[in-house]
């Protein structure tokens, strides 16, 4: 019964929380001028990060009071013993077969399975903005980056690789950071694995845990719970956990994870943002662990990275980089916020499932870190409460945009943390039967490394595409040839006819200017923007608006796209001086419904 009454609790607080959902709600800013879901609604923003920080920890906090309480006896009170376990070469050959089987996965692809049309929007943030780079040679003076100056223009780095850009050598570029993220998944679990202290069967333990974390990051799906942006904050997190495991000081290291202070930021603003967060919780653990060097190593780092930065930048370009910091910051929830549906309200399933699972993780956390019979190491408990603490920041992308798409690529490293719990007990649980005995013999052979292991790899791996294994030989005539199709195969018949139409009228023009949410057309026709707002949801009245008008006064572009196929963002009218001054100083040149062409007035 005693056992029982922790986890009644945790329902008990459950109930509470939901009840109480609806009450927690701080005061709308009257003055904010944004128009989105929540001022149409008066919401303040803060509203769904308090309640979901509430749903999630007030049942949890019930649980480790009647936890601590009940189960005296359960409790280990010297929860800082250390890793003194030996490094496992057999985990390291598993993981090494892991990372083979995942890059043959990756050169299995079949390229037909990713020509679908283009989206203009969403493709087109990558698209235009690494254009507008290696045209006007300016970084953040030059554009207003939606994710952030690297995260827009991942295309750099494929320039480099094969000296062209194009939206098939975009679309290669995401499946590769697919990999990526595969790959150290893999290695973020192995040191998972290797810092426990109880557990003797480790390989088998390893083995479960990695291939279902695996799965987290899928080739195929649109939209996987490691999106290819999370790539960033995987190879920060791989790095704490060396450092943290570590059995002696690495001089480097601790400088190199303080250097992602700003190189997170360079790449995502958000998870950039995250990433500083969890720099924070680090260098805590640090100190109350006593490991000085590497505390101030950190912090090291992260002054001298930001002084680098500052110093390799002209004035102009820093001032800009930290003004659209601000701004995408104060902006962001009021431009896209959706209100985080109630739990266990109509149409709220995912909603409500999402939190539940970061509640049941956070419970089986509980419980690692107090077991009495285990005794797992300071090192492992650190780094499962560090990913916990990870997926609750992360999740406040989810609960600010909460749509399908946010709340499944916000259920990574949460659904990771379930998977090796599941797979730590399960384990355990089997290991004190006898016929595991057997098990247990056959996996110490060496045939089991040899044979079983890649057997069971490859059929996991690859399950239902075993008919594309024959691309793994003709890679270059398979996914790679996505990196040569021309950008004309993505676009549907009547956009390439305005396209066409459109690039005759702005053939003695050297930049091109929309007002609609179709991000592609810059990089379509080949010219930059002539502002850096190309993607106009970010020209907000008394945000940005002044500024647009602004670089337009100086550019003075003749032609402006006023409407597309897609006009979200413009239709909340966040932008009505800037709609005006288009209105008055442009008139109507040619309507190709649905794209409207208006050109500059002669005064």
């Amino acid at each position: 019964m005693k056992k029982s009454l922790p986890w009644l609790f945790l329902v008990f607080g459950i109930i509470i929380s939901t009840f109480i959902w609806k009450y927690i709600s701080l005061p709308y800013d009257s003055s904010n001028t944004i128009i989105g879901q929540y001022s149409k609604n008066e919401i303040n923003p803060l509203n769904d990060t308090i309640r979901g920080l509430v749903f999630i920890f007030f049942p949890l906090l019930l649980y480790l009071i009647t936890f601590i309480r009940y189960n005296a006896e359960l409790i280990n009170i010297k929860i800082f013993q250390s890793n003194h376990s030996i490094p496992n070469t057999r985990i390291n050959s598993i993981c090494i077969l892991l990372v083979i089987f995942s890059i043959l996965e990756f050169y299995s692809l079949n390229y037909k399975n990713f020509l679908g049309g283009l989206d203009v929007h969403h493709e087109g943030t990558f698209l235009t903005a690494q254009l507008n780079f290696l045209s006007k040679n300016k970084a953040w003076t030059g554009t207003f980056f939606d994710y952030g100056f690297l995260g827009n223009s991942i295309g750099i780095f494929s320039n480099f690789v094969f000296d062209d850009y194009s939206i098939g050598i975009q679309r290669f570029s995401i499946k590769f950071l697919i990999l990526v993220n595969k790959i150290f998944i893999l290695l973020i679990c192995r040191k998972i694995i290797l810092s426990l202290n109880f557990t003797s069967e480790k390989e088998l333990l390893f083995l479960i845990f990695s291939l279902a974390s695996l799965t987290l990051a899928n080739f195929y799906e649109n939209v996987t719970a490691f999106h290819p942006r999370i790539f960033v904050y995987l190879i920060f997190t791989f790095l704490v956990c060396n450092l943290v495991t570590a059995n002696k000081n690495n001089i480097f290291q601790p400088f190199l994870i303080g250097f992602f202070s700003i190189i997170s930021v360079i790449f995502y603003w958000d998870i950039g943002t995250y990433i500083n967060v969890l720099l924070l919780i680090l260098l805590i653990y640090l100190l109350i662990i006593r490991k000085l060097d590497d505390f101030f190593k950190i912090i090291l780092g992260i002054i001298i990275s930001w002084i680098i930065f500052y110093l390799f930048l002209p004035t102009n370009e820093f001032k800009e980089f930290i003004n659209q910091y601000y701004i995408i910051l104060s902006i962001s929830d009021y431009l896209i916020g959706l209100e985080y549906p109630e739990p266990f309200s109509e149409k709220s399933t995912r909603h409500t499932k999402a939190l539940l699972m970061i509640i049941i993780t956070g419970a089986l956390l509980i419980n690692f870190i107090f077991d009495k019979i285990k005794k797992e190491s300071i090192e492992s408990k650190f780094l499962l409460i560090f990913l916990f603490i990870s997926s609750i920041i992360f999740f406040k992308s989810g609960l600010t945009r909460s749509d399908g798409p946010h709340i499944k690529y916000t259920s990574g490293i949460y659904t990771l943390l379930i998977f090796f719990f599941i797979s730590y007990y399960l384990v355990n649980f089997l290991s004190k039967y006898q016929f595991y005995s057997q098990i247990k013999f056959f996996t110490k052979k060496k045939g089991f490394l040899l044979i079983f292991t890649p057997i069971v790899c490859f059929l996991f791996i690859f399950q239902n595409n075993y008919s594309n294994l024959v691309n793994i030989i003709n890679f270059d005539k398979n996914f790679y040839k996505i990196t040569k199709i021309d950008d004309l195969e993505f676009l549907e018949k009547d956009y390439y006819q305005f396209l066409q139409e459109y690039k005759k009228i702005i053939e003695d023009e050297n930049c091109v200017q929309q007002f609609t949410d179709d991000n592609s057309i810059p990089y379509l026709v080949g010219k930059p923007t002539c502002t850096k707002y190309f993607v106009t949801a970010h020209i907000i009245k008394n945000w940005t608006e002044e500024d647009f008008i602004n670089e337009l006064k100086i550019s003075k572009p003749n032609f402006i796209v006023y409407s597309s196929k897609i006009n979200w963002f413009k239709s909340r009218n966040n932008a009505p001086g800037a709609d005006k001054f288009i209105l008055n100083n442009y008139f109507l040149y040619r309507d190709l419904s649905p794209w409207i062409i208006y050109k500059k007035r002669n005064i």
